[in-house]
């Protein structure tokens, strides 16, 4: 091979062989951590997100009332209802999970249907450590359309 600046060109060659060679062993050295630390230690929330354990489905507590809030989203859709208590005086009643939104439309549920101000009967299973807020298992409308999880 040739000289260059006073270099011979196959050292050149050579040296960036070389240094490529280290960077490649760098980077896969690099992307084994990574994964490692992915395995090794995951995030409890991605566990977590798909277990339905937490709410009692042995019990569903029917409520009627007035769509406060809904939040009509994947991965699941929360609702809030304002409803009359026991003793006559308004509260809310938290459905913190519920079907995902593409499921309800695909069955029929547009989000329109259950846009704020709507009246609605809806059926809730009662979170576990908090008997306040409930997972969705049932929205019916009043002219009878009901729609399930």
């Amino acid at each position: 091979m040739g000289m260059f600046l006073g270099i011979k060109l196959r050292d050149i060659v050579v040296s960036t062989k070389i240094r490529g060679d280290q960077l490649m062993k760098t980077r896969l050295k690099t992307m084994a951590c990574a994964c490692f630390v992915a395995l090794a230690f995951p995030v409890p929330a991605v566990f977590a997100h798909h277990s339905f354990a937490v709410f009692d489905f042995q019990t569903e507590t029917p409520f009627e009332g007035i769509v406060e809030s809904v939040k009509f989203r994947n991965p699941h859709i929360e609702l809030t209802l304002k409803v009359k208590g026991d003793d006559g005086k308004e509260k809310m009643v938290e459905f913190i999970e519920g079907a995902p939104a593409n499921m309800l439309v695909r069955g029929g549920l547009r989000p329109e249907m259950i846009a704020a101000g709507t009246h609605i009967r809806a059926t809730g299973s009662p979170l576990l450590e908090d008997h306040s807020k409930f997972f969705l298992r049932l929205i019916k409308l009043d002219d009878g359309s009901e729609f399930k999880n």
